[in-house]
């Protein structure tokens, strides 16, 4: 079963303070086959991405590193093996965001160990495709596979998470599904 603490802890801080997702309750379901998944659409959030079940859906206030409030937003769904998280957050004149920033604040938030940085883009928007190895405090070790998109002034968030122990002909499957599924909706 994934860690809640560690799902609960995962995108606590990215982008040194300025996004503070955390998962609260998710959504437990049972171990599903690709052709269950089913497509997910936040209009406010303008995006879409395929998910193995109904996301739990939410928002917080949370403060920039720069002392501005804002409001994040969030879906997840918590699998027995995997945890599947989209958030976003707008940012305004006053506040700054970089990839960098996100990474640093992300690997810092978790106590991890950056494994693998890529520059990535999306509709021609920057983004950064991570993966950090994490533990929690029963000393399991999570694979934490995430994108920043910075979109309009809208950032991005998405995060695959599985045990490193899941064999990776199980995990790298669904990690790509979902990945590739992600997408940006025109603005209206």
């Amino acid at each position: 079963m994934l860690s809640n603490q560690i799902a609960a802890k995962v995108i606590r801080t990215v982008g040194a303070g300025l996004l503070c997702f955390a998962t609260g309750s998710a959504v437990a379901v049972l171990a599903q086959t690709p052709e269950e998944w089913i497509k997910h659409t936040s209009t406010e959030g303008r995006y879409s991405v395929m998910l193995p079940a109904q996301p739990t859906i939410g928002s917080q206030e949370a403060t920039s590193s720069d002392g501005v409030k804002f409001t994040q937003y969030k879906a997840s769904v918590l699998s027995s093996d995997v945890a599947y998280m989209i958030g976003y957050f707008d940012y305004r004149g006053e506040m700054t965001f970089t990839l960098s920033r996100a990474r640093d604040g992300m690997v810092a938030g978790v106590k991890g160990t950056l494994v693998s940085e890529r520059s990535i883009s999306l509709g021609g928007y920057p983004g950064s495709d991570l993966r950090v190895l994490a533990k929690d405090e029963t000393g399991t070790e999570y694979d934490m596979r995430s994108r920043f998109y910075d979109i309009d002034r809208r950032v991005y968030v998405i995060q695959f998470i599985a045990p490193k122990s899941t064999p990776v002909e199980i995990v790298d499957p669904k990690a790509a599904r979902y990945f590739d599924s992600f997408q940006v909706l025109k603005t209206p």
